[in-house]
């Protein structure tokens, strides 16, 4: 390993890199690399980049927060050089370029690694300000690469259907907060089609509205049959976005982590996904649905949601629209505590909700039953019947 890690370092030229290239170059099998938390120049990664294009055995590269500082000229520069390094490494799998402000303009060298290397497995690209545009050609070059990865790997290149390629080495993919919006949401959706054995997305706080997240959810239900992980928090579901979620869920019986906290999924979008988690999806860890407006109708289901579920240790549902202190908050802590997770649900301190609110809602529900019995009894005869 080689790291540099969060040293703060501002490395401008190729004499300002030379002690650590030569560290680099010291390092006889090479397999992961630690740059970020340092501001690089141009110069400076084109030294870097050459003494890690001489290590073969590179698997992860962390180069978050690399760029600090620097002018959105040099960024895309200072990528080609990286990019250049790892573009033949057949055993790097993971590579990490959050925190890097390159938007979509600095986004364009990337797309070249993702077109031609297509060994990387992991991509976190959180925080890049990508916005739609930068969405545009990055689910342009993941679409590319699934293509020449399929005809690669056929042996009649020249019979494949572009529109059926699929690029089955990516297994995880993060956009978290890239301003992506319904349009670059909806660009990425496209490009998961493509994505046969993606495991992990997230996509949290991108400011996707519902239409884009119908597309995503529509996508990664059809072409990403094994995901076990999806995080769309801070995005806007309401009812539609709900429904599109359980119609989703039946595809990913494997899903073991999902985040669909703060997405005003409402009242009925809350009892929709939970019905749809109800007696499936075995494999559940966690559930995060903070902030969604979930009452207490909903809060009654999540008993029955969690049955059948051995591995389910964490469920968040601070903010919602029911009383911490309900019997079904009880009953929840009671099945945790069973199954040896005490710490299984959250505190429930910051719930939007008056007792007195409770109080109508459980008279309403018990009007309700009332009226159902009244209606199941059969009426009497009168006198003039008989």
């Amino acid at each position: 390993i080689f790291s540099i890690e969060g040293r703060a370092l501002k490395l401008n030229s190729a004499a300002d890199a030379a002690p650590f290239v030569a560290e680099i170059l010291a390092v006889p099998k090479l397999v992961e690399v630690k740059l970020s938390g340092n501001t690089l120049g141009v110069e400076a990664s084109k030294a870097i980049a050459a003494a890690l294009k001489q290590k073969a055995d590179l698997r992860v590269v962390n180069m978050s927060d690399i760029f600090t500082g620097r002018l959105k000229e040099e960024i895309p520069l200072a990528l080609e050089f990286f990019v250049d390094a790892f573009i033949d490494k057949v055993n790097l799998h993971t590579i990490d370029l959050s925190d890097n402000a390159f938007g979509p303009h600095g986004s364009q060298p990337l797309c070249r690694l993702l077109i031609e290397n297509h060994h990387i497995e992991t991509i976190r690209l959180n925080n890049n300000g990508l916005g739609t545009e930068g969405a545009k050609l990055l689910h342009k070059a993941f679409i590319d690469a699934a293509v020449a990865y399929t005809k690669a790997h056929s042996p009649n290149p020249d019979a494949v259907d572009p529109a059926a390629a699929t690029l089955p080495t990516l297994k995880s993919l993060s956009l978290a907060r890239n301003r992506l919006e319904s349009g670059g949401g909806s660009f990425f959706a496209i490009a998961c089609e493509r994505l046969s054995e993606l495991r992990e997305l997230r996509m949290p706080q991108n400011s996707i509205r519902v239409e884009g997240i119908e597309n995503v959810l529509r996508a990664t239900a059809k072409g990403c049959k094994k995901l076990e992980h999806l995080d769309l928090e801070d995005n806007t579901f309401n009812k539609e976005g709900s429904v599109a979620l359980a119609n989703a869920l039946p595809a990913w019986p494997g899903i073991r982590i999902l985040n669909i906290g703060d997405c005003l999924l409402g009242k009925e979008g809350c009892e929709l996904v939970l019905k749809a988690l109800t007696g499936s999806h075995g494999k559940l860890e966690s559930l995060a649905m903070i902030y969604n407006e979930m009452e207490l109708g909903g809060a009654k289901l999540i008993p029955a949601m969690m049955a059948g579920k051995p591995n389910f240790t964490s469920l968040t549902l601070n903010g919602n629209a029911f009383s911490a202190k309900a019997d079904v908050v009880v009953q929840i802590r009671d099945l945790f505590r069973a199954a040896g997770h005490i710490d299984g649900l959250d505190e429930l301190d910051e719930m939007d909700f008056e007792e007195d609110e409770e109080e109508e809602e459980e008279e309403e529900e018990e009007e309700e039953e009332d009226e159902d019995v009244k209606k199941s009894k059969p009426k009497k005869a009168t006198e003039d019947e008989d």
